[in-house]
């Protein structure tokens, strides 16, 4: 009887060898690694991306109902789209570039917020949902371009995850126009890594579309903000290196030089394009220093923040035992332990179905040292500005978003190389995912943390704008208010602190478009012609107010208007009746850079 040999269908390999028939149509497709135990299927990256995904929501479900719009850009942006004469969407945008000329170097920022102010109005809940989508897309695409690197699964997970949970970089989950800016942009950059890395191994006009879809990402992305800008340049040594490892694992499927050359030289002269149109846009290039100066002032500043015991480094544990100590929350501490354990869990299976041994302590080093790369990257669009001041949980920590991608390759490469001082395997895997829960559960304790106090300035905010309207009468046209007895900010989180968030809150509420604000702060000075203050510095933004009939002070902590003719009538009410003038609120001192 002849013998009757049955070939199993791919999938049918698949699921045999791989416990998943996709897998194996995944792993005969030339990678950059031709490694099948470094390769991710199908299925286990939707898997991971559905973890990732479930991580990032958990992290923001406590507060993100509570939040609402704040400082300068929020609520002066609203207002100038509340009073435009024009409310289609060409003229919404029209009015922002017409008043804020800085905001010409970040045209998608406008649109993009213009088209949110059509959906959702005075609403911040909307605006910080689509943010909270933007930051998931964030790190899904970050994992999705370290996936084509063709890195291990276990490092394509671990580092976005990081990542997604870093508390350097947390304003831009509470401010709402921040996040605006700042999340599409690092999403584009990694949309755009990730269509060149499919766009080598494309053929026919696949190739090309991916390429399109590269450029138009990178416009968008630079287009958005300024900081992610020097990272592009990685992006042609990422492509030029992984093209050299496809011609070497497939020399069939290898792409014609001049193809190759025509996709990298288009991103350089994309890139040249963006550099020379912010240069010739920009408002923000002046210097108060010297260059040296101002590169010593860049690495102290960053290194503290990043590495120092009074930042989110060797500081961190104890940051952690500040919050447990003195803010303390339940509810957020059930979440983030509940968040650890699904990390460690997890992680703990990825690596259980590894075929191999966690990586050696060559490619965690070969991690750290490509994270200080990145991490300098970050940083080095403000070389050529000064507008940049280091935090851990105020405004300013906003710019750090893209050295933070460098930061969770460092600690995750740290973390491995750690754990490779275990003997066994069983206790490299273990002591790795603990780790890495204990880092995530920090970063997760500490954004929810500095959560809760700008959901706290978001309710003092509306206080004091229903306080107003209730007992502040009709003001003349083109008045000036001085806001007194609040604090400019509850913790990090900001309440009104200057012209330039009040002016527009109050131009929303009253319908007077030329209305002034400002608010009592030991930075106002009372002169013998009017009031004067500033914000971050005297030669930075300064306001005066002279004295007239139209010049009036609330003063929110006694509910009475007064109306400041003359000095005698100013010097006398802040000698007498003001509470905030010479006293300084916690956090005003600072501009809301509060320390645990």
């Amino acid at each position: 009887m002849p013998l009757t040999v049955v070939m199993p269908t791919q999938d049918e390999l698949g699921r045999l060898l791989f416990g998943d028939p996709h897998c194996y149509r995944h792993i005969m497709t030339p990678r950059l690694n031709v490694n099948i135990d470094h390769l991710v299927c199908t299925r286990a990256a939707l898997q991971d991306c559905l973890f990732l995904s479930l991580i990032v929501q958990l992290s923001l479900i406590l507060y993100v109902r509570g939040l609402g719009f704040y400082g300068p850009d929020d609520w002066e942006i609203l207002a100038l789209f509340y009073t435009s004469s024009d409310q289609s969407f060409s003229g919404l945008v029209r009015s922002v570039f017409d008043a804020m000329p800085h905001a010409h170097m970040r045209p998608v920022q406008i649109l993009f917020f213009a088209e949110l102010y059509r959906l959702f109005g005075f609403h911040p809940l909307g605006f910080h949902l689509a943010n909270a989508a933007l930051f998931n897309a964030t790190i899904l695409l970050f994992y999705l371009a370290l996936r084509e690197l063709g890195l291990s699964r276990l490092l394509t997970l671990t580092v976005p995850l990081v990542y997604a949970l870093l508390p350097h970089y947390s304003t831009n989950r509470f401010w709402s126009l921040a996040g605006m800016a700042i999340f599409p942009s690092m999403a584009l950059y990694f949309l755009s890594l990730y269509s060149d890395l499919k766009a080598l191994r494309a053929q026919s006009w696949h190739l090309w579309g991916w390429k399109l879809l590269s450029i138009l990402s990178l416009f968008g992305s630079a287009l958005s903000y300024e900081v992610v800008l020097p990272l592009f340049l990685l992006n042609l040594l990422l492509v030029w290196y992984c093209a050299r490892k496809l011609r070497g694992a497939a020399p069939g499927k290898r792409m014609p030089w001049v193809n190759l050359s025509v996709l990298m030289m288009s991103n350089f002269f994309a890139l040249v394009l963006v550099i020379g149109f912010k240069a010739l846009v920009t408002t923000r290039t002046a210097m108060n220093r010297s260059f040296v100066s101002h590169v010593n002032f860049l690495v102290d500043g960053a290194t503290s923040i990043f590495y120092g015991i009074h930042g989110y480094g060797l500081g961190l544990p104890l940051v952690v035992s500040r919050i447990l100590r003195f803010y303390f929350d339940g509810a957020i501490f059930a979440i983030s332990g509940a968040a650890g354990l699904a990390i460690f869990i997890y992680l703990y299976h990825v690596t259980s179905r590894a075929k191999t041994e966690l990586p050696g302590k060559a490619i965690w080093f070969k991690l750290i040292a490509s994270g200080v790369l990145v991490f300098g990257l970050g940083y080095a669009i403000f070389l050529t500005n000064a507008q940049i001041l280091f935090s851990k949980t105020s405004i300013f920590n906003r710019t750090a978003i893209a050295a933070a991608v460098g930061m969770a390759m460092q600690l995750v490469g740290g973390l491995g190389w750690a754990s490779t001082l275990f003997p066994s395997y069983s206790l490299r895997r273990i002591s790795f995912c603990v780790l890495v829960a204990l880092l995530c559960v920090s970063g997760f304790l500490i954004n929810n943390t500095i959560a809760s106090f700008w959901v706290a300035a978001s309710r003092q905010q509306q206080e004091i704008l229903t306080d107003i309207r209730d007992h502040v009468p009709t003001l003349p046209a083109g008045s000036t208010l001085i806001l007194d007895g609040t604090c400019s900010y509850i913790g990090p989180g900001i309440v009104f602190e200057s012209a330039w968030d009040l002016r527009g809150a109050l131009r929303i509420i009253c319908g007077d478009a030329n209305l002034q604000a400002d608010v009592v702060s030991p930075r106002l000075t009372i002169g013998e012609q009017g009031l004067s203050t500033y914000i971050y510095s005297p030669t930075y933004y300064t306001k005066n107010y002279p004295y007239h009939e139209k010049l009036f002070l609330y003063n929110f902590g006694r509910k009475e208007i007064y109306q400041l003719k003359d000095a005698a009538t100013a010097q006398h009410y802040f000698q007498t009746l003001s509470q905030n003038h010479g006293n300084v609120c916690r956090g005003d001192e600072f501009y809301g850079a509060w320390v645990f």
